[in-house]
């Protein structure tokens, strides 16, 4: 039963955190090879907020924790995808 549940937590973390850290570099891959996005505020505000939504609704989908998963690819996209955005 304790395993069980442990087991559980685990594979929740880890799946969120997986979720999270493919969308983030996804993103952060998308910004930096397609520099049409970059090129409004207004582009680059949609996209990363679509992206973000994204992550969280695909979290749940699959019955992991979207806020984890959300939480992950806004850390991950403010670590890389931060020298992609235009000035």
């Amino acid at each position: 039963m304790l395993l069980e549940i442990l087991g559980d937590f685990i594979v929740l973390a880890l799946g969120s955190v997986g979720i999270g850290l493919v969308f983030g570099l996804l993103a952060s891959y998308i910004l930096k090879k397609m520099r049409f996005i970059s090129v409004s505020a207004i582009k680059e505000t949609l996209f990363i907020f679509s992206v973000g939504y994204l992550t969280y609704a695909i979290g749940e989908l699959f019955h992991m924790s979207g806020i984890i998963s959300l939480l992950t690819s806004g850390i991950v996209m403010a670590h890389y995808a931060w020298y992609n955005l235009s000035p």
